[in-house]
C-alpha cells in the first residue's frame, strides 16, 4: 500500500490535546507531509484507559464504540500515546470480542499504530531534515513495554531520534522502571509517587541529559511537574516535536 492510498485516521490522546495540542498538530503536518490524506474526527474524544482501570467498563465501552466508528474506513489509525494504543489493542477484546463490533474492533486495533512504530516500520521514515543539537534521554513507557506488543516499543522511537540531526542520544539507568505516573498514584499515594519521578530525574541528570522524551505524554507531564516544582536544570519535550524540529 502506497501513501496515496492510504487514509490515516489520527488519534490524539486527551492530554495532548488539553496541554500539548502543538505537539499534535506537528504529527499531523508531518504525515500530511508524507503525501498521505489523514482523517481526524470532530468528535474525538477520551480512549477510556482510565475508566477501564479503575472499574468503569461500561463508560469505557461507550468511548470506544465511538472511536471504532469513527475510524471505519481508515487504513491505518496512528497516536502520539503509546500508552493509549497499547490500552486498546490489549483491552478492547474484553469490551468487544463476539459482540455486533466484533469484526470492526479486529480492523480497528489491528491497524492501530504509535507514531514512531508507523513512521519506522510502515512508512520506512526517517526525520533526516530535523536537527535538535542536545543531549536526550529515551525513557521507555513501562506499560507501553510490557503490553504494545510482544518486545514492547524499544527500537522505533530510538531509530528515529538517531537520525536527528546533532542529536546525542544518551540511556538512563532503571529506564525499565515507571516513573510514578498513574492517575490513582499521583493523586493518593503522591509520596511514592515524587519518590518514582526523582529516581527517574536523577538517573537522566547521571546520565548527562538536558531532555527526557518519551513515547507517552503523560509520564512526559508527570515528570515536567516535578522538575517545574524542584527546579531542576531539566526538561520534558515530545518524540514528535524533536523529530520536526528544524535547524
Amino acid at each position: 500500500m502506497t501513501a496515496k492510498n492510504m487514509t490515516v485516521g489520527i488519534f490524539i490522546p486527551c492530554c495532548v490535546d488539553q496541554f500539548s495540542a502543538q505537539s499534535g498538530l506537528k504529527m499531523l503536518n508531518l504525515l500530511r507531509g508524507l503525501g498521505l490524506e489523514c482523517h481526524y474526527p470532530q468528535n474525538l474524544t477520551c480512549c477510556g484507559r482510565e475508566l477501564f482501570i479503575h472499574g468503569d467498563r461500561e463508560t469505557a465501552k461507550t468511548l470506544g464504540t465511538r472511536l471504532i466508528e469513527d475510524y471505519t474506513e481508515c487504513s491505518h489509525i496512528v497516536s502520539c500515546g503509546s500508552g493509549c494504543v497499547a490500552y486498546m489493542r490489549t483491552q478492547f477484546p474484553k469490551l468487544f470480542h463476539n459482540t455486533t463490533l466484533h469484526n470492526n474492533y479486529r480492523h480497528f486495533i489491528d491497524n492501530l499504530y504509535d507514531i514512531s512504530d508507523f513512521l519506522v516500520n510502515t512508512m520506512h521514515y526517517q526525520p533526516s531534515n530535523a536537527s535538535f543539537p542536545h543531549r536526550v534521554a529515551l525513557m521507555d513507557h513501562c506499560t507501553t513495554s510490557h503490553d504494545y506488543l510482544p518486545g514492547g516499543l524499544h527500537d522505533e522511537p530510538r531509530a528515529l531520534l538517531k537520525a536527528v540531526g546533532g542529536l546525542q542520544l544518551v540511556e538512563m539507568e532503571q529506564n525499565e522502571v515507571c516513573c510514578g505516573y498513574s492517575a490513582t498514584l499521583t493523586t493518593q499515594f503522591t509520596p511514592i509517587s515524587d519518590s518514582l519521578a526523582k529516581r527517574k530525574v536523577d538517573n537522566a541528570l547521571a546520565a548527562g541529559a538536558e531532555y527526557i522524551t518519551s513515547t507517552e505524554p503523560t509520564c512526559l507531564l508527570h515528570l515536567q511537574s516535578y522538575i517545574q516544582k524542584n527546579n531542576i536544570p531539566l526538561n520534558c519535550i515530545n518524540l514528535i516535536d524533536i523529530i520536526t524540529a528544524t535547524p
